[in-house]
């Protein structure tokens, strides 16, 4: 009988070292992406993913619906909130929002909010 040739090890973060055999060893996706991404530069694109995931947690569902992360840079997160109401909506809620996005993402993740008004905007 002809014996399969075993495969080889590749390690994505570029270690090098031989496949983990102790569970305890393995690391997380999340966490070797965290790491890829801090390499990278793109720590930002991971918290964005993030926050637009756990929107509606972070908010609650009446608000997500009428409400939509645009993007978030340097501290600074931009909503669109879909009536002129629900814009006014957002900034007085602005504190507990921040707080709430620091609670999940960070502390220092949002430092402050600015929200404009889109039709589209919520899900």
């Amino acid at each position: 009988m002809h014996e399969q040739p075993r495969r080889r090890w590749y390690d994505p973060m570029g270690a090098g070292a031989a496949p983990p055999t102790n569970p305890a060893e393995i690391t997380p996706l999340r966490d070797a992406l965290r790491v890829l991404a801090a390499r990278r530069g793109w720590e930002s694109h991971l918290v964005a993913g993030d926050l637009l995931a756990e929107w509606e947690s972070i908010v609650g569902p009446q608000l997500a619906r009428n409400t939509a992360p645009l993007r978030l840079t340097g501290g600074v997160l931009v909503l669109a909130a879909r009536t002129p109401l629900w814009a006014v909506e957002v900034r007085q809620l602005g504190g507990v929002i921040s707080r709430r996005v620091n609670e999940r993402l960070g502390e220092g993740t949002v430092r402050s909010i600015t929200v404009s008004v889109r039709q589209a905007a919520g899900r």
